[in-house]
């Protein structure tokens, strides 16, 4: 038998034709509009997505810069403060030496109410140290002087006579008090003999059962013997 051939396809006509054509067109509009919208999303996305992360970096910046801002602030803020302490010590170490200075000055007035006129004919006196002693200051002297001592030294300089003056002072007053503790003693052995002698001249149980002070044997007594005052030293008044 005879193979039975394709059966041809017959020609479109021109309505079929064009229709075809319109379909296609509207396919490939359909295609172009999804891929539009795809494409937009896609911008949309991105677009969100960076300005997503443009604020993430900027609120990071914006973070990293407060906090330099802030330390630099603290180093300032600190600086500050240790000018004004420093500056406030050196205030107060001012108003101290005032405060000093006053009250050495009163105490200098009140002192010249009682100055001998000696003492205001001569307000300083020489050095009281031993040629030795001031052999050993000399010595002292020439050692090699920093400037911690060199600036102790020239604040004392001004300071010198006064406290020339007030060491004497010091000196008297334990000289007065040493003074004092033997006049004490003496007063003391003094009202002891004053009581053997009136109980010498007094006549009682107590006293006749001991010996009478005033009894003589030999040119002795039982009396205390007077003692001798103790020389004054320098400086006593």
């Amino acid at each position: 038998m005879p193979k039975k051939g394709k059966k041809a396809k017959a020609p479109l006509s021109d309505e079929e034709q064009l229709l075809l054509f319109q379909q296609k067109l509207l396919a490939d509009e359909e295609t172009a509009k999804k891929k539009e919208r795809l494409l937009n999303q896609f911008l949309k996305d991105k677009l969100a997505k960076e300005e997503h992360n443009s604020a993430l970096n900027l609120n990071k910046i914006n973070t990293q810069w407060r906090m330099v801002l802030r330390e630099v602030k603290t180093r300032e803020l600190h600086k500050d403060i240790e000018i004004l302490s420093q500056t406030f010590e050196r205030v107060v170490d001012c108003k101290d030496s005032v405060i000093k200075g006053e009250k050495i000055l009163k105490l200098a007035e009140i002192c010249r109410k009682f100055e001998t006129e000696e003492e205001k004919v001569l307000p300083f006196y020489a050095s009281a140290l031993t040629p030795k002693e001031q052999a050993e200051v000399e010595a002292l002297n020439q050692e090699e002087l920093t400037e911690d001592l060199a600036q102790v030294m020239v604040n004392y300089t001004g300071m010198e006579n006064f406290w020339k003056r007030y060491n004497k002072v010091k000196l008297e007053v334990l000289s007065l008090q040493h003074r004092r503790a033997q006049l004490l003693d003496i007063s003391g052995k003094l009202k002891e003999m004053l009581k053997q002698y009136l109980d010498g001249i007094s006549v009682s149980d107590e006293v006749l059962s001991q010996p009478n002070p005033l009894f003589i044997v030999n040119h002795r007594s039982n009396l205390a013997q007077p003692l001798s005052m103790p020389a004054a030293q320098s400086g006593d008044k």
